[in-house]
């Protein structure tokens, strides 16, 4: 677990800086018209942040797990929902597309913890002596890869609204797919990306 967050520490500022050169000079009418391999690699940092958000919640479930603690968190999921509308707006971002992204981010977590919770019951797993901090080393990095995902959302936003390209970005975000992660959580998670509106 410790190496998964080493790695999420490692990813975060090569996503920031895959981000920043890749769409500098980008104009949204440039970016909706672009390939799909083009969309790949601009897509790459969304991508890489989802999938972070999904390693953390390995950490998140052993946490949980070490004291029993119900994976539902209604009033957290609120804070959390919330604080990235606030961020999202100040980016130019519509509310009602943060408050659907993060909330598809939240259920795709916990989809994840379920997951986790139903074999450890099967196996009877005890405490992880290695369960990490959920205060002070996992949400200050969820709160890094938020950050992240509506920087992501923010420089793409014109082909990431664009109905008629929904097909092109689901290629575009699904060949990155990790196959440690889930597929009912990648799912869940790029669900708001690749629906239409």
């Amino acid at each position: 677990m410790r190496a998964v967050i080493r790695l999420i520490l490692l990813c975060l500022p090569l996503a920031g800086a895959l981000a920043s050169t890749q769409t500098a000079s980008v104009q949204p009418d440039e970016m909706i018209a672009r390939s799909v391999p083009d969309l790949q690699r601009d897509l790459a940092p969304l991508r890489l942040a989802i999938d972070q958000r999904l390693l953390l919640a390995q950490a998140v479930a052993r946490a949980k797990w070490n004291v029993q603690a119900p994976i539902d968190d209604l009033p957290r999921e609120a804070q959390v929902i919330q604080a990235a509308v606030k961020q999202g707006a100040a980016l130019g971002l519509a509310d009602a597309w943060v408050e659907a992204v993060f909330r598809a981010q939240i259920e795709a977590s916990k989809i994840v913890q379920r997951e986790l919770y139903a074999k450890w019951r099967t196996q009877q797993a005890g405490k992880f002596d290695d369960a990490p901090d959920l205060a002070k080393t996992v949400r200050p990095e969820l709160d890094r890869i938020t950050a992240q995902l509506l920087h992501c959302m923010a420089d793409h936003q014109a082909v990431l609204q664009a109905d008629a390209r929904k097909a092109d970005v689901a290629r575009a975000l699904r060949p990155l797919e990790a196959t440690a992660l889930s597929p009912s959580a990648v799912e869940q998670a790029l669900a708001p990306f690749v629906a239409l509106h």
